[in-house]
């Protein structure tokens, strides 16, 4: 990505390029280079952790969940002997059916299922459940999200419909309640 990144640079810096401006910035987005940090939960009841990858770190006292891609790796072994094995199974093998593209689209219901593990967060050692959801994609990231509904649409959904806690950690002055906020700019809330 980022010689590609560069070779665009590159094209506009020249100035000469035969590439229109809206050409180059559309190759950027395409790419899709993404700042951020690598944050890992490690598992509650057994040796091992789950790594992610977030572009708001500013954001993780407002993590209430997790949400694991059905083809991660580490799923396997978090329900294996588990009362929840069984349903999750089905779960997995009924999403894993699904078209990748219709798991993609914004408009598609967010579905999950609880592993029954957890993992601890990594600043307060609070117990995070571990759901399997059908939005979350292997080939993106690490195929792990530190699910944080206060101020993610695709999270907000998710928690509404499992009744899952939602924690404001950024205040930008909203006053609907009822929705997820998630805009980069306000003061920080309930963060230690």
């Amino acid at each position: 990505a980022e010689e590609l990144l560069a070779d665009c640079d590159r094209l506009a810096g020249e100035g000469m390029s035969r590439w229109p401006a809206r050409v180059l910035t559309m190759q950027r987005k395409w790419i899709g280079k993404s700042s951020g940090v690598a944050v890992s939960f490690p598992l509650a009841d057994r040796p091992g952790e789950i790594p992610i990858f977030t572009t708001r770190p500013d954001t993780l006292f407002g993590v209430t969940f997790m949400s694991l891609a059905p083809e991660h790796p580490l799923l396997d072994g978090l329900i294996t002997g588990r009362p929840e094995e069984a349903q999750v199974r089905a779960f997995v093998t009924r999403v894993k059916s699904m078209d990748r593209t219709v798991r993609t689209l914004l408009t598609q219901e967010k579905e999950g299922c609880f592993t029954g593990a957890y993992a601890l967060h990594p600043l307060t050692r609070e117990p995070i459940p571990i759901w399997v959801a059908n939005f979350v994609l292997m080939e993106y990231g690490t195929g792990a999200v530190m699910a944080v509904p206060a101020h993610d649409a695709r999270d907000f959904e998710f928690a509404k419909k499992y009744n899952l806690p939602i924690r404001q950690v950024i205040d930008a002055g909203q006053k609907d309640v009822d929705a997820a906020h998630t805009e980069e700019v306000g003061q920080l809330v309930n963060s230690g």
